[in-house]
């Protein structure tokens, strides 16, 4: 097959027959589907019955996204790979238009895309990705043309662009800017199955943020390309935050910035030749981390110690925060008050 694509799923029985759809639905039809149940408990099992003649089905123990992800991997037979979360779904010419870049460019190891988002109620956002990724693309002013070092019309590619238009394709090295910015979609991306040799699976240590850290390996060792054209429809529902562990939404912010903390730490901090060469950066994403991970540590546990730490670490890195320092010693209410504050703020 041309591409595998893995659609890990958890208790998705209201959705996963919809995600499956997306993919018979493609314009290109040299693919194989591979669903892990990573354990569902609900009705799963059932609801894919009728699709079982044109899917791999894969059921295993609860083990988290990397888990599902890396079995499938092993499944795959594709020459590309492609995730789709069992809770969205895939515009029609999604597959099509990525195998097209990456067989035209022999030298992209990856490529990704832009995003529409929607809700059940009505919602919906063509052009998603700069709105996701805010603090990267909106607040800190980063833009396509000064995260690639190429770029091409994809017209002058030799790629049938009568539907895009002026569209271009990116293409470069993007290791510097995603480890200090989150800008992929991860499951808009597409890879060559044989980079898996040199970079490995994910990295099932991690329930969050596993797939930055998975793409970040492989934005450090391989060229990488974006098209500003949305292939994939992300949903938004409520069950969304990691439902398989059964953790509220302060817990499951801990353990993103915890996760990100460390991923920054290996590869970036380190990796002492690379840390050395852009020190300044890494300092200031660090201080950064450092600052995200106290506050909610504020607001979850009465004992303030451990949020104390990481603000002295972010000191440490060149951005005290004497402010948030004092607050760390005020009653608990009204840490929590202060934090639930700051959260609506950062929504505007």
């Amino acid at each position: 097959m041309k591409v595998s694509v893995i659609v890990p799923t958890y208790n998705r029985e209201a959705y996963i027959c919809q995600a499956i759809e997306s993919v018979l639905q493609q314009t290109m039809k040299d693919f194989e589907i591979i669903v892990v149940d990573d354990g569902s408990t609900d009705n799963t099992e059932e609801k894919i019955q009728p699709y079982l003649q044109n899917l791999k089905y894969i059921k295993t123990k609860n083990g988290g996204p990397a888990h599902a992800r890396n079995i499938g991997m092993g499944a795959a037979t594709g020459e590309y790979i492609a995730f789709l979360d069992s809770d969205d779904l895939y515009y029609p010419y999604k597959l099509g238009l990525q195998v097209a870049v990456l067989d035209k460019f022999p030298e992209i190891a990856m490529m990704y895309t832009e995003i529409s988002a929607f809700d059940d109620s009505g919602y919906w956002d063509e052009y998603h990705l700069k709105k996701y990724h805010k603090n990267a693309y909106v607040r800190e002013n980063i833009n396509y043309e000064n995260i690639f070092s190429e770029n091409v019309l994809l017209k002058y590619a030799g790629l049938d662009s009568s539907s895009w238009g002026n569209k271009i394709i990116y293409m470069g090295n993007i290791f510097d800017t995603y480890l200090q910015h989150l800008i992929v979609f991860t499951p808009a991306a597409m890879f060559r199955r044989n980079i898996l040799k040199t970079i490995g699976l994910q990295n099932e240590h991690y329930w969050l943020s596993e797939d930055f850290e998975f793409m970040l390996r492989i934005s450090r060792n391989y060229k990488v390309a974006f098209i500003d054209i949305p292939t994939y429809k992300f949903r938004y529902h409520t069950n969304q935050i990691s439902t398989s562990r059964n953790k509220d939404r302060i817990h499951n912010t801990i353990e993103t910035q915890s996760n990100l903390l460390e991923i920054v730490t290996t590869l970036g901090l380190n990796d002492r030749e690379y840390y050395l060469q852009h020190k300044d950066a890494i300092d200031k994403r660090l201080a950064d981390l450092h600052k995200a991970l106290a506050i909610p540590l504020m607001a979850k546990g009465k004992d303030p110690k451990s949020a104390r730490i990481h603000l002295g670490k972010s000191a440490f890195y060149g951005q005290p925060e004497h402010f948030l320092w004092i607050l760390t010693f005020a009653p608990y209410m009204i840490r929590r008050l202060f934090i639930k504050v700051l959260s609506i703020l950062k929504k505007y």
